[in-house]
């Protein structure tokens, strides 16, 4: 048995919402709270103590949309084509003839990360950049949205790719002044090539997910929702969940269509630490790479946006995930994209009622007051990014219409209309997934530059707090396990060197805090090294 003490104890439970005192049963649940002299009558005098010694516990965090097996890729076998490892595109070049240099020629080259508005080139990297590291290997740069992806030559030519080639639905083939395309592929365009990439094995997937999970722990992230995983990844996350090997609590989000392939239902499945109940859908593409679907025209580009489903269609599957009591999560960012997917939801809820099974909206980038209203009404909600505001503002000042600024990403807006929110990164999207710059930026509101971005939209910081633990805990369906510290809930619990909830911890010093130790069902699976 455990006992925490002698430090602030901030619960996130409105019963007692700070304590003097934690109790860890032997069970890895929560035993007791309240005040010290209470908690210790409670426990055997061996049980171990921890002496907080004025530092701060909090619930673990709940990162409620992070591409769990994505992000260990990128630590294990991708090239990190991230603005801090290739500064500009002739550095990104360089990692890639590097690696060309050590694998045989023929083999596909990957890597994921670059956003053209860090870039001092400001613009995509293209085919003929590839083609400078090598032109016997088919390579791949995927956007850090995930939404676009870069194709070299020869693996545009392994796919069959041409000027004749038509746009796929759902997609858009970038292409030059010629006709040829330039190596840009947005959101289905991707799977033309994709298809061709060998597919990761079993072990690799593996040690991604072991090597991602390593690094949440070190960030205080004791859960953690992997949305789009195919029949594949389920496999490699049910096997390591059997050998006992998931060291953060998964909940993972069933994609149901990748490209023209429409995955069936998955199997539900629910241990204590892999939870397979939900499914998810896109609906539209993303804000960084200007191809979410919006009422109002990008700046610059002059577009509109991709929608990625017909109605029709969007609405058959999303009718048979309902039915058969799966809640349903979607992708959504830009307002034209949110009507269709609120109106399907409202469809099927209206269709058969079900008060327990609460959808949810991932990103909710620029909702409506009206789309609000109507998402509370049937309870929906949602996982959007805060994060996104210091990480993206460049992109987002340059393609997204200045009217939309004021309400983009508005949880104060989404927790005034009644909504269920949980703060998360969509890591690796973001070149830094630490909960607490999420946290910050939901209470400063402050983008890339120090700017306000839409600050009327900010929150306090318990309510950002809550956001990242509870928030995460309910829209995963499991509130009654984790999310608190609570008398019954697993004990999820990180120790910070301070308060972010002290008025003493202003903003800016909130980034100056870290993780000090991370337990996961009352076992320390983290402790920082001496400094």
């Amino acid at each position: 048995m455990l006992l925490f003490f002698n430090g602030t104890i901030h619960t996130m439970d409105a019963a007692a919402p700070q304590v003097e005192a934690v109790a860890v049963g032997e069970d890895g649940r929560i035993h007791a709270v309240g005040s010290l002299a209470d908690v210790e009558r409670l426990i055997p005098p061996d049980a171990q103590r921890v002496n907080l010694n004025g530092r701060t516990l909090i619930p673990g965090f709940n990162d409620a949309h992070i591409h769990v097996q994505w992000l260990g890729l990128m630590l294990t076998h991708m090239i990190d084509a991230t603005i801090k490892s290739a500064p500009n595109i002739a550095a990104l070049i360089a990692l890639y003839r590097e690696r060309a240099q050590t694998q045989p020629a023929g083999e596909w080259i990957t890597g994921t990360g670059y956003n053209e508005n860090f870039l001092p080139e400001k613009r995509h990297v293209n085919r003929y950049d590839l083609d400078q590291a090598s032109a016997e290997h088919p390579m791949v740069v995927t956007h850090t949205s995930g939404h676009v992806t870069v194709a070299s030559s020869r693996a545009l030519a392994l796919a069959g790719v041409t000027r004749e080639t038509p746009d796929p639905p759902g997609g858009h083939i970038v292409r030059d002044e010629h006709g040829e395309p330039t190596g840009v592929l947005e959101e289905t365009a991707m799977e033309l090539v994709f298809q061709h990439i060998p597919p990761i094995t079993t072990d690799m997937l593996a040690e991604a997910i072991r090597a991602a999970m390593k690094h949440q722990l070190a960030l205080g992230i004791t859960s953690a929702t992997d949305p789009a995983v195919t029949p594949f990844h389920i496999e490699v996350y049910r096997m390591l969940e059997a050998a006992g090997e998931l060291t953060v609590r998964i909940h993972l989000l069933a994609e149901r269509r990748s490209g023209d392939v429409i995955f069936p239902l998955p199997e539900k499945y629910i241990s204590d630490t892999l939870r397979l109940d939900a499914v998810k859908f896109f609906a539209d593409g993303g804000m960084t790479s200007a191809t979410a679907a919006i009422s109002i025209p990008y700046k610059e580009t002059g577009t509109h946006g991709i929608m990625i489903y017909e109605t029709e269609d969007m609405a058959e599957l999303m009718w048979e995930a309902h039915d058969a009591g799966f809640r349903i999560a979607t992708h959504a960012n830009g307002d034209t994209a949110l009507e269709q997917v609120i109106s399907v939801y409202e469809m099927v809820n209206a269709r058969k009622p079900e008060p327990r099974l609460r959808h949810r909206i991932e990103h909710l980038a620029l909702p409506t007051k009206d789309h609000l209203r109507r998402l509370a009404a049937i309870g929906a909600m949602t996982a959007t990014q805060t994060v996104f505001l210091p990480a993206f503002g460049a992109a987002f000042r340059r393609y997204m219409p200045d009217v939309y600024v004021p309400h983009a990403y508005g949880v104060r807006d989404m927790l005034d209309a009644g909504i269920v929110v949980a703060l998360s990164t969509d890591a690796p999207v973001v070149p830094d997934d630490n909960p607490l710059i999420g946290i910050k930026a939901a209470v400063d509101r402050l983008d890339h530059e120090g700017k306000p971005f839409g600050a009327d939209q900010a929150i306090t910081p318990y309510e950002a707090l809550y956001a990242y633990t509870m928030g995460g805990a309910l829209l995963s369906g499991d509130e009654a396990n984790r999310g608190s510290i609570t008398p019954g809930k697993w004990a999820d619990l990180v120790i910070l060197s301070g308060d972010p909830l002290a008025g003493t911890t202003p903003t800016d010093a909130m980034l100056d805090l870290h993780v000090e130790e991370t337990y996961v069902g009352g076992r320390l699976m983290y402790q920082r090294a001496a400094h």
